[in-house]
């Protein structure tokens, strides 16, 4: 079991990801995708990215685990493109990717079952197969659309002539359906894409559900994501604990970062602060009151942005900080 570092770690390259000698044929990264421009791309989750392309790469079941709020559903979500394939609707071309889905992100559920897991992957994975062959149903639709019309042409033709009976009906052109074969051929030559099944609250799994996990593994690399203390639970199931190859600790955001966000005015989404620069009062403050914490920052800077509109204030000063904090169960500043 190797602890995942990118600092330190020879599994990757310079850029994070393995070396084209040792990385299998696929399609471009999950990192890549476009999201919403208020992602925030951390040094934890450039991390994290180097993390799922190391366990992708060499099949290995990956064990991510930190304290809530750090972001580890957020980078799940944008490594997998989660975003994108909960908005694509494939009776609506508008919303097709440009990209091949190659990560599967599940969240387990609070109720799990053995059975229920594998059903729940199996759809998932379905889904992705389901979009990869989407380009090859619409070739086949436009292609045997153009025949279908001349067929209908040719035969519209011909009894139209004088004298024509229906009994001279043309026969249907056997080109159709040796173009249906085609295309349905070229479909059923997709394999499924899905290449990394992340695991989201994995503490949930019982051991039967965590059992059924690991018969699944072997078609492809996995992320178990979680709270400190899985990767002790987990140690207690040898067979699941033996095929873990790395494991990496999402860590909180450290002071440095929090204030370049903060400088950068970063915010929410739909939250809008005044355009004046924090103080450094207040910058320290905030970094003091989060420690760190995503979550914990921007539940702040929400609570901050309802504090200035009820006291129609317009600068962000230490009292509206204060403010905003005493509505929030954050612990002591």
């Amino acid at each position: 079991m190797h602890f995942f570092n990118s600092r330190k770690g020879k599994v990757l390259s310079e850029h994070g990801s393995v070396s084209p000698s040792q990385q299998p044929q696929q399609a471009e990264s999950s990192a890549t995708e476009t999201s919403e421009t208020s992602f925030v791309e951390t040094s934890e989750h450039r991390r994290f990215v180097e993390f799922c392309d190391a366990c992708r790469a060499y099949r290995y079941i990956g064990l991510c685990y930190g304290p809530p709020g750090v972001g580890k559903t957020l980078s799940a979500r944008r490594y997998s493109r989660a975003d994108s394939l909960d908005r694509y609707d494939r009776w609506d071309e508008e919303t097709m990717p440009s990209v091949i889905f190659d990560t599967v992100l599940y969240t387990a559920e609070v109720i799990n079952t053995p059975s229920r897991v594998a059903m729940d992957l199996s759809r998932a994975r379905e889904r992705l197969t389901g979009i990869a062959v989407r380009p090859i149903e619409r070739k086949a639709e436009a292609v045997l659309e153009e025949i279908r019309l001349r067929d209908e042409a040719r035969r519209r033709e011909i009894l139209e002539k004088p004298g024509c009976s229906p009994e001279n009906r043309p026969a249907v052109d056997p080109a159709y359906f040796q173009t249906y074969q085609f295309y349905q051929a070229r479909k059923k030559d997709v394999s499924d894409p899905t290449s990394l099944i992340v695991v989201d609250e994995a503490d949930r799994l019982q051991m039967n559900s965590l059992e059924q996990v690991r018969s699944i593994f072997d078609s492809g690399g996995m992320i178990l994501i979680g709270m400190p203390g899985i990767e002790k639970r987990i140690a207690r199931f040898p067979q699941l604990y033996s095929r873990i190859g790395f494991v990496h600790e999402f860590r909180p955001l450290g002071s440095a970062e929090v204030q370049d966000l903060l400088e950068q005015r970063w915010a929410p989404p739909g939250v809008t602060l005044p355009r004046a620069a924090f103080t450094p009062e207040v910058v320290a403050r905030l970094i003091r009151m989060t420690s760190g914490n995503l979550r914990l920052l921007t539940r702040l800077l929400t609570q901050i942005e309802r504090v200035l509109t009820v006291n129609d204030a317009d600068v962000i000063s230490v009292e509206i900080v204060e403010a905003a904090r005493d509505s929030l169960v954050i612990g002591q500043a």
